[in-house]
């Protein structure tokens, strides 16, 4: 039982799920999955720090904390109702003073500026893409 949590906590998946399972889309939903479609945050579980680095998505401001997850997974920090985006798509590292990305093997990658990276630390200004969710990343 211990070591099935670890896997799920770590591959962001769990067994038994519907989203596991191989079903095809009924036409509602293959709407959903239209490329021209706004896609949201659907929930962000964090305690506010006194942290200076944070990330803009639309309105909404998300200040980073050391192993912040990005993706559409249950366990992850900020949920992106993205069908783009894997269920742990990437996380947020500090790297001395700085941050930085780090993809996390995911399908369609992680953009920082428009160019794929597997980890980059990160300056004010700098674009994220997950899946077709456009972050961006501020330093105050």
């Amino acid at each position: 039982m211990r070591l099935s949590r670890i896997v799920q906590l770590l591959t962001g998946k769990r067994r038994g799920r519907a989203e596991d399972l191989q079903e095809k889309p009924s036409a509602s939903s293959a709407d959903d999955l239209a490329p021209t479609k706004r896609y949201d945050a659907a929930a962000f579980r964090a305690k506010a720090s006194k942290g200076r680095a944070r990330l803009r998505f639309d309105s909404q401001v998300i200040l980073l904390q050391p192993g912040l997850l990005v993706g559409r997974g249950a366990g992850c920090h900020l949920r992106l109702a993205d069908p783009k985006a894997s269920r742990v798509h990437a996380r947020f590292v500090p790297v001395g003073e700085a941050w930085a990305v780090q993809d996390n093997a995911s399908k369609n990658g992680t953009f920082l500026n428009g160019r794929r990276v597997e980890r980059a630390v990160l300056t004010h200004g700098d674009t994220i893409r997950i899946g077709q969710t456009v972050l961006t990343y501020e330093e105050r």
